[in-house]
């Protein structure tokens, strides 16, 4: 039995529309150099074409943007229940807006120096 072919105009469209979008969003990941708005949230140099975490930070924010509910169940599901919904929700916010804040250099007085022997004569 053939379906009618209306429907199958349908069904061919909707699957072309998936494949397009599919590979213009596989694109947009693997091969658009990153942005100057991307570049700030990666702190990478002026020059960088590809900086590192340039496809987590657009995957991220493709998730958050089309489905940030269920992308943070997924998340959660994934961990065997380690991150909670939330949490995961959070984390993949943090990393839809760039790297996080890290010091380049600890504190001193943080700072251990090496190993302290004490001598006893």
């Amino acid at each position: 039995m053939r379906l009618p072919l209306t429907l199958r105009l349908i069904y061919y469209g909707f699957r072309s529309a998936m494949v397009a979008f599919s590979l213009a969003m596989a694109g947009w990941v693997t091969l658009v150099p990153a942005t100057a708005a991307e570049r700030d949230a990666l702190r990478a140099p002026i020059g960088a074409d590809r900086p590192d975490g340039l496809t987590q930070l657009r995957i991220a924010r493709a998730m958050v943007h089309f489905a940030p509910e269920r992308s943070a169940r997924l998340l959660s599901r994934s961990s065997n229940g380690e991150l909670s919904p939330e949490l995961a929700g959070m984390v993949l916010r943090d990393i839809a807006a760039g790297a996080p804040d890290i010091p380049a250099d600890p504190p001193p007085d943080q700072q251990t120096g090496g190993a302290k022997f004490i001598r006893v004569e």
